[in-house]
């Protein structure tokens, strides 16, 4: 659990000259509403990570395509690819198959059930070949598949490569945005040349939960409407203290700690998509902890100052396309704490 600690009020020079009232005053909110927002069509083609796996909920698979120059591989002495795995995770050991693409994707429109912004793949989940190219294990710092001439003829030959999870697990891969970009490696007499990746990312199914339900989740995101009710005690007020709590029933993520942020609705929420303001407040936690509290008190002077503007905020993960990840908040416990004071006055 984490300590609760008030924001201290910075008081300028000029404020020393005004009097005012200030020793805070609380109040807590009540609860309007709280609910669950999921996107089943994520894309996930600027995610740091290419994540293979599944288990009861999840299954993610990876996409790839290299752009081969029109050239002749003869002579070669290594044909390999290579993917560097990132240890900040809590990365299983997985058996995975990979197999050739039979459609073309575009990596930042690609998703379960798109390959690209307008055409969706025959088969959610990808369209590719029935026999596996090879078979293998993930390792710890970096996988490396060796091909010899004719199935490096059969990739040119393709719409690309996916990578399919065989067994239960997860594993992370960095993706080229992630700064460790997968490498197609050709090898003759010493010169190595690596082919230029194309396109790289990673597609998930997985578990939607129910609209009524309180969950926050990654890759397949998931995102927990919160509204309050504006108390009229806090009108005039300032607020020098806001801090929301919930708690956690549980959860499933590869990593020992999570982000979570808040984004303000710009507009009364009407489904995922509901236009939002950037991260006000972003918070880490442990995953193994059960009561999170976030600081908002950002938020609530807004709502002072403009109640109109009071659409709610959504709580997230961070980034929402980091990993595959969920959390389901305990029903009804969001608690928001609001400390205030009245505003000074002159002499």
């Amino acid at each position: 659990m984490f300590s609760i600690c008030c924001n201290e009020l910075p008081i300028g020079q000029e404020e020393f000259d005004l009097r005012g009232d200030f020793n805070a005053q609380f109040v807590e909110l009540s609860l309007y509403n709280s609910f669950t927002e999921s996107n089943k069509y994520a894309m996930l083609g600027n995610s740091f990570n290419l994540i293979v796996g599944r288990n009861s909920d999840y299954e993610s698979r990876i996409l790839l395509k290299f752009d081969f120059p029109d050239s002749s591989y003869q002579g070669l002495d290594e044909i390999k690819l290579i993917l560097k795995t990132n240890g900040d995770f809590n990365n299983d050991d997985l058996t995975f198959s990979l197999r050739l693409l039979d459609a073309d994707f575009e990596e930042d429109k690609a998703n379960w059930y798109f390959r690209t912004e307008e055409e969706g793949w025959q088969t959610p989940g990808g369209d590719f070949q029935a026999d596996s190219l090879r078979l293998g294990e993930t390792s710890e710092d970096s996988l490396v598949i060796m091909f010899n001439y004719i199935e490096l003829e059969e990739i040119r030959s393709a719409d690309g490569l996916i990578i399919i999870p065989e067994n239960s697990g997860f594993t992370h891969f960095y993706s080229g945005e992630g700064g460790f970009p997968p490498q197609f490696i050709l090898v003759k007499n010493d010169n190595v040349t690596s082919i230029p990746l194309e396109a790289d990312c990673h597609i998930v199914t997985g578990h939607v939960p129910f609209f009524t339900e309180n969950w926050i989740g990654s890759g397949l995101p998931h995102r927990n409407y919160v509204k309050f009710i504006f108390d009229s005690l806090l009108i005039d007020k300032k607020a020098v203290y806001a801090e929301l709590t919930f708690e956690a029933e549980h959860y499933f993520v590869m990593r020992d700690t999570i982000e979570i942020g808040i984004k303000e609705l710009l507009e009364p929420i009407d489904d995922f998509d509901t236009p939002a303001g950037p991260l006000i407040a972003l918070e880490k936690f442990a995953v193994s902890d059960t009561v999170f509290s976030i600081d908002i008190v950002g938020h609530i002077q807004r709502i002072i100052e403009y109640p109109d503007s009071n659409h709610g905020f959504f709580m997230i993960f961070s980034p929402e396309n980091y990993d595959v990840g969920n959390m389901k908040i305990v029903d009804h416990s969001h608690r928001l704490r609001v400390g205030y004071v009245s505003p000074p006055h002159g002499r």
